[in-house]
């Protein structure tokens, strides 16, 4: 494949990147096993992050391939970080087709700054990620949603900002179609708790499981 100059600077800027800031510390990151928020705003910065998403939302607008090259450098440097970009750029997408304006307008300029992170949670203790069988369940009441039940193993579950959630708001028995996507920030909903697991690797993107005891979500945070 023949890169454009555009990628190849792109490509070159998250190489050093990783070279020079991620590298020299992976380990003692590890240990710590904290996400360094500043190394997060700093790949914002450089324009690391959300790349493919609209420039009007602080993306760069370009393509897949680009996007994927920028996550494989990154890595090279700290395997955990690139999952950040990585996850910015699928929440990005989903919130860009699903989410009401306002949400969109708010939090996808904040991810490509890299002033926010959010966690998608499918996963639950039952089914695994089977999408179809899913048991934390999201009832209408009035003008908003109650939420109740467990995710596990979700990428930065006790540092992110928001949780994008796949919940049950129709039968068991109807499988995939009786299933919504939500919208949830962490900051000023009550109800969420989240844990961390003690991993052997990977400590920095903190998996672990979030807890749902009667939050409230508005009608305008279901996606779709």
């Amino acid at each position: 494949m023949v890169l454009t100059d555009d990628q190849r600077a792109l490509q070159e800027t998250a190489r050093r990147f990783a070279r020079q800031r991620l590298l020299p510390e992976y380990q003692k990151r590890e240990k710590a096993g904290t996400l360094d928020r500043g190394l997060v705003a700093e790949m914002g910065r450089l324009g690391l992050l959300g790349v493919d998403l609209p420039e009007e939302l602080g993306g760069l607008g370009v393509d897949a391939v680009t996007t994927g090259l920028i996550a494989e450098e990154l890595a090279y440097g700290d395997f955990n970080v690139s999952a950040v970009p990585v996850g910015i750029s699928l929440n990005g997408a989903i919130l860009m087709r699903h989410g009401q304006p306002d949400i969109v307008r708010e939090w996808v300029p904040r991810m490509t700054r890299g002033d926010a992170v959010v966690a998608i949670c499918l996963t639950e203790p039952r089914g695994g990620s089977d999408a179809g069988n899913l048991q934390l369940r999201a009832r209408r009441e009035g003008n908003h949603y109650v939420i109740n039940g467990e995710k596990t193993s979700i990428t930065f579950a006790d540092r992110a900002d928001a949780y994008l959630i796949f919940a049950r708001t129709g039968a068991p028995d109807e499988g995939a179609r009786g299933v919504s996507a939500f919208f949830v920030p962490y900051e000023g909903t009550k109800g969420i708790s989240r844990t961390c697991f003690d991993d052997v690797g990977s400590a920095i993107i903190g998996r672990g499981s979030v807890f749902f005891d009667d939050v409230q979500v508005p009608l305008s945070h279901r996606l779709g």
